[in-house]
């Protein structure tokens, strides 16, 4: 009897086993069908939704990154027509000098200018720059020439006369008054007192000379891009006045030349015009765009850079590092300004005298400069000496 209860109870246990693993395995078929219905869901409802949204528009193609081409080959500096490439003046392009704003000479207060800014030197003009001093008498002879000159020639309205006295610690603001009369008309005239007479270095710099060999007056004219493409280290005579015109009529057509790829329009740093890639932080040109500005909101070193238009300043500019200008008799030393014991006076070479001079008639190797007495002196210049056994020359007759 006891053995048959056993195998009762073993059947049945194994019965139950059987029901049991039938139990599991439909459970996990059940829920392995629950996930695939649950993933196709999941599938189709997010093809339904993308199906729904609008479609992105195509990127446009990055457009390609302006490049500016190389500086022109630099020409010799030398007495008369430079070449067709000029000579770059970059560093001096970066001094800062006095300067008095248009207006009555005299009545005015000096203000302190890049030589390179937009208001001394602006894009599309061709400028006449001519170094003087009071104490220079070829300076003074040759500025009623200038005069005359640009009164000949009413239709050079894109030509500027850049006045700039150096080696003279006097008032400009006088000195300007004084001889604002012979001179031709200047919408900013300039005035360098720095003892180390940082125009004159800097333009003297290099090894056949530079553009200043020592003497006053000196003579620049500037083409459109800023670039010397005629010089003149003495007094101009009546040839070099001559050939000024026609040079000066060159540099106007090369202006007005507008073809691609016309001397004017060529793009580098250092021609003058702020063209848009220097604009940039990335290709600032500090020579054609001026310091760099910052727009307001824009973090620092991703703002468009450039030199504002006057009265059209939006932000304060960063702060450009200003020469110390230290008053006559003194020098800066140790960023101070300590008094001299005594300024070496500066030497002018005079063109040699005539043997001829004195006889009345104005041969041809004889000129005002050299002989006063028989080349009469121009309007406002008198012919006498100063001191006992000195020669005559042409002097300016001061206003009262």
């Amino acid at each position: 009897m006891s053995r048959d209860r056993t195998r009762l109870f073993l059947g049945w246990t194994a019965i139950n086993l059987v029901f049991t693993a039938l139990g599991l395995i439909i459970t996990v078929w059940l829920m392995g069908r629950r996930a695939d219905q649950h993933q196709q869901f999941v599938r189709i409802l997010a093809e339904r939704q993308r199906a729904c949204e609008p479609a992105a528009p195509a990127p446009e193609p990055a457009s390609p990154e302006p490049v500016q081409g190389p500086p022109p080959r630099q020409d010799p500096a030398k007495s008369g027509y430079l070449g067709a490439s000029g000579m770059d003046i970059s560093p001096a392009m970066r001094l800062n000098l006095e300067a008095l704003p248009p207006g009555e000479a005299g009545k005015l207060s000096l203000e302190t200018l890049r030589l390179g800014s937009s208001q001394v030197l602006p894009a599309r003009t061709i400028h006449v720059v001519n170094l003087w001093a009071t104490w220079c008498d070829p300076c003074l002879a040759e500025l009623p020439e200038f005069k005359a000159m640009f009164a000949r020639h009413r239709e050079w309205d894109n030509v500027r006369f850049v006045p700039i006295q150096i080696k003279d610690h006097t008032d400009p603001l006088r000195s300007y008054h004084d001889y604002s009369g012979v001179m031709p008309p200047a919408p900013v005239r300039l005035a360098d007192r720095t003892m180390s007479d940082a125009l004159a270095s800097t333009l003297a710099a290099g090894d056949d000379g530079g553009l200043y060999r020592g003497n006053l007056p000196v003579t620049l004219v500037l083409d459109c891009n800023r670039r010397v493409r005629w010089a003149k280290f003495e007094q101009l005579g009546e040839a070099d006045f001559a050939a000024l015109g026609p040079l000066i009529d060159q540099l106007r057509a090369e202006l007005a030349d507008t073809r691609p790829g016309a001397w004017c329009s060529q793009e580098w740093p250092g021609n003058g015009r702020c063209e848009p890639i220097e604009r940039t932080a990335a290709h600032h040109s500090f020579e054609d765009c001026g310091p760099l500005r910052r727009r307001g909101g824009d973090p620092a070193g991703s703002g468009e850079v450039g030199e504002p238009e006057p009265a059209t300043v939006v932000a304060p500019p960063l702060q450009e590092a200003v020469p110390l200008t230290c008053p006559p008799k003194t020098r800066l030393l140790n960023g101070k300004c300590s008094r001299l014991q005594k300024i070496p006076e500066l030497q002018v070479r005079e063109p040699a005298a005539s043997p001829m001079c004195g006889n009345g008639i104005c041969d041809p190797h004889e000129s005002r400069g050299n002989c006063c007495q028989d080349c009469p002196c121009a309007d406002r210049f008198v012919c006498k000496s100063l001191h006992p056994g000195e020669s005559p020359r042409c002097r300016a007759v001061l206003q009262p």
